[in-house]
């Protein structure tokens, strides 16, 4: 009995060692992640804890709030979120009226694309009424303006039936007059034929409107993606009052049409919803091996989907704030970025960066080290939950390492050699705990009882 008391000073060396490898480990990895918080891919939580598995899976994937990103496919909470981040932009940075009217314009583009233009040619009179009843252009004589409004943008076929009205046509970027057949005139020496003025007013004109009314907003954009694209919403045929079927794209319909609508394509993110569905309910019956892999290949399937359609998301979104950021002062710049806002998974992602540079601190120094040794058992504990290898729990399809385990990883090995440590009193042998027991536990043993703890465990 008297051997498994005494600890060698080898023995001692090797823990302390043990505390200080693990302590570095922590202060590493909590200042890795604090410091990627300031560039363009900051670290979270998010991807970890969506992808829980085991008893703990709804638990752990609720603090992300939005696990399977449902809400970056719907155009109304997406747009809702760009006004919210609009006004927060605005008043961080103190944007000026100029400024505010300009992010209003990346947002929803611009109301009214105008060009200069004197008058408009005889032969596209009858086509700039056409367009100027429909609400997509008009010429204001009196202002010399030809306008195009925003909600309407010229079409590349109008713009193109437009130009074709006047004689002239471009070969790279030099303009020339035009045959009947709409080929460059030449002289003798062939050289382009210059076209009339009035002419190539006009359809410089038309070109600069379609160039920039197709500069679309990033709520169009968004719109385009999740609304107007068939084949991502899908497209059904509703029944009218007169008994025929007039197609639809856009999923928003009343309880009536809805019933009598046939579905004339099924669109992906119909398909991905369905296969979040069949992958729930795939968990709660799931038995055998080859009911695991069939789960396996649905969750592959589910994040190649995932990818494909909230990728274009985000890139919007990742887009809309770059440029906007370009709008700024230098001034205005060092005000540092715009605060995240505060959600449930910001506040754990700061406790985890902030836990792990004070455990591991501690943990170096020997500073209460028992305490931070029972702490990051604690924590990695927390980190061994989310996705337990135990028996009869599937694995999603992503892997969220290269560890292959049973029962025991990584994680749980740590925390066990953790609370070893909390067992002993390494911080005593090296570190600020000791000089703190020889600065103020003189009274109580001095030299010989500070040799005999060192024996004894």
């Amino acid at each position: 009995m008297k051997d498994i008391k005494r600890v060698s000073f080898l023995a001692i060396v090797f823990l302390v060692v043990l505390r200080i490898s693990i302590g570095w480990q922590f202060l590493y990895e909590g200042l890795w992640k604090l410091n990627t918080l300031d560039t363009a891919r900051p670290w979270t939580s998010a991807g970890y804890l969506k992808n829980a598995q085991g008893p703990f899976r709804d638990h752990f994937r609720s603090l992300v709030g939005d696990p399977d990103d449902l809400n970056l496919l719907d155009y109304k909470h997406m747009s809702d979120t760009w006004d919210r981040w609009s006004d927060e932009f605005s008043r961080h940075y103190g944007l000026d009226e100029a400024q505010q009217k300009r992010l209003t314009e990346l947002l929803d583009g611009k109301p009214v694309h105008e060009a200069e233009l004197a008058e408009i040619p005889e032969a596209a009179t009858e086509l700039i009424e056409k367009l100027s009843k429909e609400g997509v252009l008009e010429f204001n004589e009196e202002a010399q303006r030809l306008r195009v409004f925003g909600e309407k943008p010229l079409k590349p076929n109008e713009a193109a039936a437009l130009m074709a009205k006047v004689p002239v046509t471009k070969i790279d970027n030099d303009y020339s007059r035009a045959d009947e057949n709409g080929e460059p005139v030449r002289d003798d020496d062939g050289t382009l034929v210059a076209p009339d003025e009035a002419d190539l007013a006009f359809y410089k004109a038309v070109e600069k409107l379609q160039r920039d009314s197709s500069r679309l907003g990033y709520r169009q954009r968004l719109a385009a993606s999740l609304r107007g694209n068939p084949d991502r919403v899908g497209a059904v045929a509703v029944l009218t009052d007169r008994g025929s079927y007039q197609p639809r794209v856009r999923p928003d319909m009343t309880e009536e049409q809805a019933a009598d609508a046939i579905t004339t394509r099924y669109g992906e993110i119909q398909v991905y919803k369905d296969l979040l569905e069949e992958y729930e309910a795939g968990l709660d019956s799931a038995r055998v091996d080859y009911e695991h892999e069939h789960l396996s290949r649905i969750s592959q399937r589910i994040a190649s989907l995932r990818a494909e359609l909230v990728g274009p998301v985000r890139g919007l979104d990742a887009e809309l704030k770059h440029e906007a950021r370009k709008l700024l002062t230098p001034e205005q710049f060092a005000r540092g970025a715009l605060p995240p806002p505060e959600t449930q998974l910001r506040q754990i992602d700061q406790a985890t960066i902030w836990g792990l540079i004070i455990l591991g601190a501690l943990l170096m120094l020997g500073l209460t080290s028992r305490l931070a040794a029972f702490g990051g058992a604690v924590m990695l504990v927390m980190f061994y939950l989310p996705v337990p290898p135990w028996p009869g729990v599937v694995y999603p399809a992503q892997s969220l390492g290269p560890e292959h385990s049973y029962i025991v990883n990584k994680n749980l090995i740590e925390a066990i050699a953790l609370l070893a440590i909390a067992m002993l009193p390494t911080g005593s042998w090296f570190g600020v705990d000791g000089i703190f027991r020889w600065m103020f536990g003189r009274g109580s043993g001095g030299a010989g009882s500070s040799e005999s703890r060192v024996r004894h465990a």
